[in-house]
């Protein structure tokens, strides 16, 4: 299947409304088409929209492009964070924790790990966790296609064949299922690691972000942007990935879909 370079997916909900889909808003500032071809102009790109509530239908621009699994890379510290306070390898995100023979001594905490970010703290859970207990647990969770390859603590990095993949519509499908509390692990794990991912605030709400970037060095990289727009009494979860050369980081994606959102009047314009 032909990349396109940008996958989006959105979840639109609010409380009152929980179980019925929505809608984006209509109307000139937020005509998806016109607000995509802005966002990602010469960019081969797959947009998709859904409601957060469950059994909601996604709306999107290239469905089959929105289905196509790619290697999760960093955002693959979501299901980590999850699974590891949930197994009890960290009592809660601000307990360090240690490899030997790498620095700090003291250790780096999940919440630091998760935003600075700090690689091998999430090498090092997977490395704990193992091949098969991880397994079982991404299975359990429905995440994308959850093969497992050693060496573990590198498995989500698309360097070799094999290895966690995902699709952006699963990507949304998760997040909002993690959103609703619906993961089949503890409340508490799930929201903890709601409270790690960090945010940019907006009026009435949050942006919240996890970016990655990965790849085999001779080849099509993948870079994602996912996470969700607090607002209001309304949630909008999204999923954004890019394929391409050195172009494709996290950072890019993330600043597309910053206009994407603000086109579609999901987030307050820049001033």
């Amino acid at each position: 299947m032909a990349y396109r370079s940008l996958i989006i997916a959105f979840a639109l909900a609010s409380a009152p409304l929980a179980g019925r889909a929505q809608e984006a808003p209509q109307g000139p500032a937020s005509d998806f088409a016109a607000a995509y071809a802005k966002a990602f102009a010469d960019i081969d790109a797959c947009v998709t929209l859904r409601d957060v509530a469950p059994g909601a239908e996604p709306r999107t621009s290239d469905a089959q492009a929105c289905a196509d699994r790619l290697p999760p890379c960093a955002t693959f510290d979501v299901p980590v964070t999850v699974i590891a306070l949930d197994r009890g390898l960290a009592p809660d995100a601000n307990t360090p924790i240690r490899r030997e023979a790498t620095p700090p001594e003291q250790g780096v905490t999940l919440k630091d790990a998760f935003r600075t970010p700090v690689p091998w703290v999430y090498e090092e859970i997977a490395r704990r966790i193992g091949p098969d207990a991880f397994g079982k647990s991404l299975s359990a969770l429905r995440y994308g296609a959850p093969e497992v390859t050693t060496p573990v603590e590198r498995m989500a990095l698309g360097e070799r064949p094999g290895g966690p993949r995902i699709s952006p519509i699963e990507q949304v499908d998760f997040l909002a299922r993690l959103k609703r509390g619906e993961l089949p692990t503890s409340a508490e794990s799930q929201a903890r690691t709601v409270e790690v991912i960090p945010y940019d605030p907006i009026p009435d709400g949050l942006v919240a972000w996890k970016t990655g970037a990965c790849g085999p060095a001779d080849g099509a990289k993948t870079a994602w942007a996912v996470g969700w727009v607090d607002r209001g009494r309304r949630t909008t979860v999204f999923a954004a990935v890019e394929r391409g050369g050195d172009q494709a980081t996290g950072a890019d994606a993330q600043r597309r879909m910053r206009v994407l959102l603000e086109d579609l009047a999901l987030t307050p314009r820049a001033q």
